[in-house]
């Protein structure tokens, strides 16, 4: 006998009974379509069968016999419904329907005991891996702060000496209280540093526990947030006084470098250091285990209600008797169901295979002269919602027949199995319960200071996987949108925003916002059809459309320049996806550093789009009379490289440094001098995003564009030399997509080049033409905007 599928849909009775509801809508059909889709479904669960599938024969098994029953009920003088109505098929579904709600009860059972047997066994084995992962570090010159946190709770800590190479005044407010801790700031490392010239740059307070160094079993050298030493030539310094310099000890198996430094360690630790106070000890709080690290899905607990659904036993009495509603479809319940109620209507899009051949091109309008000079900066909030908008969605209640009819073939039938059988709905449960971060209690669980730390939102996004096609369909030109489709191409190339759209999107969205979640939504159909498996190409004639009601300039057919739009979109994606955190404190953060207008400023822009896209910089505006400094912290999407006047070839690097070269302006009101002074503006950069979008500025104001080669690194963009912020994680980038323009400022044609990781190649995309490229053509004269995702 054949093993039976694993359970993949519910995690009892109760819930797989929601999943067997059909639409209210189909009262309304008449008996011959009826008919006709209960013998679909009747048909789909035999094939189910086949595969012992019992959860997916109960659901479709369940709906057939409801259709049955709208039948019976509206139908009974109806003659054709008596030569259609009772039939063997029936009387099987009723016998299948007994024994499978008796073996899906058992095995449920037998599932909830299975999972509680397993938390048990991984959480006794936990001291067994860590143990073994310490005999690992022993090793290694490296450790990592799970490592450090084992150390300090299994091992004497009095032997344990961290040497902290931040800046003093950073130490001072936020340090490690859990051992002996020396801070050396990073200015005191030069190049030739011995322990004895290291003594007198101490402060007298460390310097006792710098002469016993010897005593301790393990040193440390940490920073900020460095995720490799070698990256640093001033921790090497260090490094090398102790191991090459010592002559007193052997400092070889004991001298460790903090992976990810002290920022990964009060994220993962906050008790063993002062940047909250009102944690006191690692009493408080346990550890992070494996399990919650790495969580199984988790099913939402249903309401203390009754849930209404067609009762077995009253099936087998009399089908009259059966009961059913219609329910909302939205969350997590809607992807289940939309696998077995509806057509597979990705979006509002169009039916993609059969307009696609039958699509009419629209004639393309002269294509006028734009100055692109005047493309608006990047601002928070800065466009205005119109005074009047349509109305472009019906709710939920006045949905059409056509997406809230059941699967009218066998295919759709087969195709949306075999989706859920793939795992489309692999751990979102848990992931999305995660992300949404329930309201815990002030007085007990202390609010944490995350402005420098990794977002919490961005990992749940992270582990989760894209389920579906290869994300290698082409985008119909609607006439002069290939600046839209290139911008499209290379979002839909961003990993962890397909990620997020794809798994997470429908929990979260800001219905208050400018575009009302309008734009986010169109946005997520469109990412969803770009990454189906279904026909070569399509139009996204309702995202154009949509954006079209906000933004006159997109409404019509005429060509406009990619960087503006992606910057557009993204501030509205952002607005319509931003929950704030309000009663988010912010503790410890520098104000000389940025860190504290970050922190602020992130409390009220919280969504996927600014942890991914935004980056911090300072601007600084220096009177060359007085020298009087004004500064200021303002958050950037993109980088806007200017590129140097003369020659036909440069580096980014080049544009970089002189983007922060600094630049004279005219005017400047100095707030000392009391009057219009020439001064300095220099830029640097704080904070870098994990997506860093570089834009070059190839058209000048003067009507002319730049086709200089700029050569870029496609593998290791090193961002070392361009960052003067304390948030050192990881400043290496690799390129994965391109917005190239061919042509002149007052026409031309944009496509994309974007790299798919999953099978690591090159692809260029031209509207609907998608093919394979050599990576070695990547770097041309016609490239425009570059989209790197930092490495991991």
């Amino acid at each position: 006998m054949r093993n039976k599928k694993d359970l993949h849909l519910a995690a009892c009775i109760a819930e797989l009974d929601t999943m067997t509801e059909i639409p209210d809508k189909l009262k309304d059909l008449d008996v011959i379509s009826l008919n006709k889709k209960a013998e679909l479904l009747f048909e789909g669960a035999m094939t189910a069968n086949n595969e012992n599938d019992e959860e997916v024969v109960y659901i479709y098994l369940m709906k057939y016999c409801q259709i049955l029953q709208v039948m019976k009920k509206t139908f009974t003088n109806d003659k054709d419904y008596i030569n259609l109505m009772y039939k063997d098929n029936l009387k099987k579904a009723i016998k299948m329907l007994t024994h499978l709600k008796e073996s899906l009860e058992k095995r449920y059972e037998d599932k909830t005991k299975e999972k509680d047997n397993t938390k048990l066994m991984k959480h006794s084995n936990q001291n067994r891996k860590r143990f073994e992962e310490k005999l690992n570090f022993e090793f290694e010159s490296t450790i990592t702060n799970e490592n450090l946190l084992y150390l300090l709770d299994n091992t004497d800590r009095k032997k344990i000496c961290l040497l902290d190479t931040r800046p003093s005044d950073i130490f001072n407010k936020k340090k490690i209280i859990s051992c002996d801790v020396i801070n050396i700031p990073k200015e005191n490392l030069v190049l030739g540093l011995t322990p004895d010239i290291l003594t007198n740059k101490l402060d007298d307070q460390f310097k006792e526990i710098w002469m016993n160094r010897h005593s301790y079993n393990y040193i440390v050298i940490l920073d900020q947030g460095t995720e490799d030493i070698d990256d640093d030539q001033r921790l090497l310094n260090l490094k090398n006084a102790l191991l090459k310099w010592d002559t007193t000890c052997d400092n070889s198996k004991k001298l460790k470098f903090l992976k990810g430094g002290y920022e990964d360690f009060n994220h993962l630790c906050p008790w063993n250091t002062t940047q909250n106070s009102i944690i006191k000890s690692n009493k408080d709080v346990e550890p992070l285990s494996d399990i919650e690290l790495d969580p199984e899905p988790e099913y939402e607990k249903l309401e203390n209600k009754p849930i209404q659904y067609p009762s077995l036993g009253t099936v087998q009495n009399d089908l009259a008797k059966l009961k059913f509603k219609s329910t909302l479809y939205n969350g997590l319940t809607t992807d289940i169901k939309s696998k077995l109620d509806h057509r597979d209507n990705y979006s509002s899009e169009e039916d993609i295979d059969s307009q696609e051949l039958t699509h009419t091109p629209i004639n393309k309008p002269h294509v006028p002269i734009f100055d692109r000079s005047t493309k608006p900066p990047v601002k928070i909030n800065q466009f205005v919602s119109p005074e009047f908008i349509k109305p472009l969605y019906k709710n939920n209640d006045e949905l059409d027949d056509e997406n809230n009819e059941l699967p009218n073939n066998i295919e759709q039938l087969e195709n949306r199995r075999l989706s859920l059988e793939n795992g489309f709905l692999e751990n979102v449960d848990s992931y999305v319960h995660e992300y949404k971060n329930q309201d815990t209690d002030l007085n007990s669980i202390p609010r944490i200071d995350r402005s420098t730390k990794p977002s919490d939102d961005l990992l749940i996004v992270s582990r989760t996987k894209i389920i579906g096609g290869d994300g290698l369909r082409g985008l119909q030109n609607l006439g002069n949108t290939c600046y839209m489709n290139s911008i499209l191409q290379c979002l839909s190339s961003t990993e962890d925003l397909v990620k997020y759209f794809i798994n997470i999107y429908s929990k979260f969205n800001n219905f208050k916002s400018r575009t009302k979640g309008l734009v986010a939504k169109e946005f997520s159909n469109v990412i969803k059809n770009l990454w189906s498996q279904s026909g070569r190409s399509f139009q996204c004639q309702q995202f154009k459309d949509t954006i079209g009601e906000y933004k006159d300039m997109f409404k019509h057919y005429d060509q406009q320049d990619s960087h503006e739009f992606l910057t557009i979109l993204l501030d509205w994606l952002h607005d319509d996806l931003n929950q704030p955190e309000d009663n988010r404190i912010i503790l410890g953060a520098s104000k000389e550093t940025g860190e504290e207008d970050w922190g602020n400023w992130t409390k009220a822009n919280n969504s996927i789009i600014q942890q991914l896209f935004y980056g911090q910089q300072k601007s600084t505006v220096s009177c060359d009379t007085c020298f009087e400094k004004s500064v200021t912290f303002e958050p950037f999407l993109s980088l806007s490289l200017p590129l140097p006047s003369e020659g036909n070839r440069c580096t980014l690097s080049d544009c970089l440094q002189l983007y922060l070269n600094g630049e004279s302006i005219c005017g400047w009101h100095c707030p000392k001098c009391k009057r219009s002074r020439d001064a300095t503006k220099k830029l640097d950069i704080m904070r870098l995003p994990p997506y860093l979008i570089i834009h070059l500025k190839r058209f000048s104001s003067n009507g002319y564009k730049k086709n200089s080669n700029v050569e870029f690194p496609k593998m290791n963009l090193d961002m070392s030399n361009f960052i003067n912020g304390l948030e050192h994680r990881n400043w290496k980038y690799c390129l994965y997509g391109v917005s190239n323009h061919i042509g002149s400022l007052d026409g031309g044609h944009y496509t994309a080049s974007c790299l798919k990781n999953s099978i690591n190649k090159w692809y260029k995309f031209d509207d609907v033409r998608v093919y394979e490229i050599d990576s070695s053509t990547i770097c041309s004269p016609e490239a425009y905007i570059l989209f790197y995702c930092r490495k991991n």
